[in-house]
């Protein structure tokens, strides 16, 4: 009897090593992948300042926050934020993201940054969630910069806010 068990559990410990090295596996390559932080990427004053805070009057102090989000690294900056997608397919998921976030089907290409680069708005109906943003695709990642609209002005605003903050941040992609 006791013979019959051992002959049983020894292939179900196999099974389980094998299952626990191929999720270790792919969290290695999710890993690899998203080795780039999102935070590093611009600093919490650029951000501001291509939001069009007044440095005169000072930058308001913030530190950029880095999340693990589904589809890759996430950093929440004041007034937006910048993510890197970082899934087997990053443009499938960024269209998820996007319904989820209630985006607005027009998508405007943004020639000056890419050939896949475009702006779009997201919660365009919540004046408290009102955003901008700004995705790209690179070649070889998926970077989408967003911007919180200010009360009162059109989505359209961010655009070039958005843009001259992806002019700073795409040369520190590579």
């Amino acid at each position: 009897m006791c013979g019959w068990w051992i002959w049983i559990a020894g292939p179900v410990r196999v099974a389980g090593l094998a299952c626990a090295l191929a999720f270790a596996a792919q969290a290695a390559a999710a890993q690899a992948v998203a080795t780039i932080d999102p935070c590093s990427l611009a600093t919490n004053e650029e951000f501001q300042r291509a939001y069009g805070v007044d440095p005169r009057i000072g930058i308001i102090p913030s530190t950029p926050e880095l999340t693990q989000m589904n589809w890759g690294p996430h950093c929440d900056f004041s007034d937006g934020s910048i993510d890197l997608f970082t899934t087997k397919s990053p443009g499938a998921e960024l269209d998820r993201v996007l319904g989820l976030m209630e985006a607005s089907k027009q998508r405007t290409p943004v020639s000056e940054l890419g050939k896949r680069a475009f702006f779009t708005e997201i919660y365009p109906s919540d004046k408290y969630r009102h955003r901008g943003l700004l995705a790209i695709d690179t070649g070889s990642h998926l970077l989408a910069i967003s911007m919180d609209v200010r009360e009162g002005e059109p989505g359209g605003t961010t655009r070039p806010k958005l843009e001259s903050l992806a002019k700073q941040v795409l040369p520190r992609l590579k």
